[in-house]
């Protein structure tokens, strides 16, 4: 029964590990878009210049496939949850 209850409370904590990081990605990615949608919009970025644009791109790139890289993995585990439980 002690056992159960250890495993249970491992369980919990990497669920609640799993759910902040997928929160936490959530609100970075949605801050990085309003910021360069801010800055489009005040024309701090310039959609003329292709260096800038390409950069922009790039750097944007990065951060999206990071932050879904991160978001995925996180919601992976976080959907086997119920199916571990079961075999508790």
């Amino acid at each position: 029964m002690d056992k159960e209850i250890k495993k249970k409370n491992i369980l919990d904590l990497q669920f609640q590990k799993n759910l902040i990081i997928a929160s936490t990605t959530v609100i970075i990615m949605f801050t990085y878009l309003i910021g360069v949608g801010i800055a489009l919009i005040t024309k701090q970025i310039e959609l003329g210049d292709s260096v800038r644009m390409w950069a922009l791109f790039i750097i944007s790139a990065g951060i999206t496939g990071i932050g879904l890289i991160f978001f995925y993995n996180a919601y992976f585990h976080i959907r086997n949850i119920p199916d571990v439980l079961k075999n508790l």
